[in-house]
């Protein structure tokens, strides 16, 4: 190989190496779970529903935020009902608590109310004792046992999505196969002048 050769080569390693350097600088950083923690009886007053829950299957992700429907067995603070939705971000460096396998129990402390409810790992208290359920107990009493409640068949228990929720998913859906930012206007332009005509 002649000293052209060389500095060819040369001059590539340079112009790689300066390439890799920056991405790796402006490649986003993964940054842990960052929240104020509460104590235990912050967290209590914070929490919506405290209660212990299975995970049964995923209903919905979107942009990272995965709700999941969970059968309730015991309530120690909100609404005793026997199913509920359950919002997560997948990431965990998001405070999520990740993807839930089915089948989890969880102590779920939620925020939310009518059956939807959201969580992250800051909703748990920090100073939590060994036996938490123990001390839920002596600070709100006994928790609502729903296990001799029949739990709802499936088309009764999956909650049905609200208009808005439907029509982000067909706006979203539209985008994501394409459809242009005008053609989507011309959707919710015609959507709008139907409903007016309807009146």
């Amino acid at each position: 190989m002649g000293i052209t050769g060389v500095r060819r080569g040369g001059t590539l390693l340079v112009m790689l190496a300066w390439l890799l350097l920056v991405s790796l600088v402006a490649a986003p950083a993964a940054h842990a779970c960052s929240c104020m923690s509460y104590d235990l009886d912050e967290a209590i007053e914070a929490a919506d529903l405290i209660a212990d829950v299975t995970v049964e299957h995923e209903i919905a992700d979107i942009a990272g935020d995965v709700t999941y429907y969970a059968v309730v067995d015991t309530v120690w603070k909100g609404e005793e009902t026997r199913t509920i939705r359950l919002r997560t971000s997948s990431a965990i460096t998001a405070c999520g608590l990740g993807r839930i396998e089915p089948g989890t129990p969880l102590l779920l402390w939620g925020s939310g109310g009518d059956g939807s409810y959201s969580t992250t790992w800051c909703a748990l208290p920090r100073d939590a004792p060994e036996d938490l359920r123990g001390a839920l107990t002596d600070r709100l009493g006994e928790p609502a046992d729903l296990t001799d409640q029949p739990v709802p068949l499936e088309a009764d228990r999956l909650p049905r999505p609200g208009l808005g929720v439907l029509l982000a998913a067909g706006i979203l859906g539209m985008v994501a196969a394409g459809v242009g930012l005008v053609q989507v206007a011309a959707v919710l332009l015609g959507l709008h002048l139907n409903r007016r005509g309807r009146r």
